[in-house]
């Protein structure tokens, strides 16, 4: 995900090349845009709690990332993969797809036994959740513009859009 691609797009989650998760600290808008660089899971859990990252999808896409920070940090080792996945949902208790998110990073986890490719494995699947989350929304987006005629107002609740989703 790469804001350079489209300028007028912002992106609220980045995975760095140099292994980093970039979030956009939403506490910040409108007046700053700023993100912040994680790569302790810790970190990660905190930025939720603290509403750095806010929608429900960009809660488990972030957390998805989160799980790879914490296969980088313990060396791929499963037990202290989990351990830490406990931290990350307990940062946001109601966020629905911020267990979806785990459960799915759990699978890929139990499914490499903690070997020498699971981060990789788990950057994949993290990656590949961020991916679906994106071709969902353009495709719901898509139907709803043909829904709304030239020069009409939309009102949304909640925190719609881009920044959430």
């Amino acid at each position: 995900m790469n804001a350079a691609a489209n300028p007028a797009r912002v992106d609220a989650i980045r995975w760095d090349p140099d292994g980093r998760l970039l979030l956009l600290d939403q506490r910040r808008l409108p007046r700053e845009e700023t993100y912040l660089a994680l790569t302790e899971p810790a970190d990660v859990a905190r930025a939720i709690a603290d509403l750095v990252v806010r929608g429900a999808p960009a809660i488990g896409i972030t957390a998805a990332y989160g799980v790879v920070l914490a296969a980088r940090k313990h060396a791929g080792e499963a037990e202290a993969i989990e351990r830490e996945m406990e931290i990350l949902a307990a940062a946001r208790p109601t966020a629905v797809n911020l267990r979806w998110a785990l459960e799915r990073m759990r699978g890929v986890v139990r499914a490499n036994a903690g070997g020498p490719d699971t981060e990789r494995a788990l950057l994949d699947e993290a990656a590949e959740i961020h991916r679906e989350d994106l071709a969902a929304n353009l495709a719901m987006g898509g139907q709803g513009a043909a829904l709304i005629e030239p020069g009409s107002s939309v009102l949304t609740h909640c925190n719609a859009g881009a920044l959430a989703t």
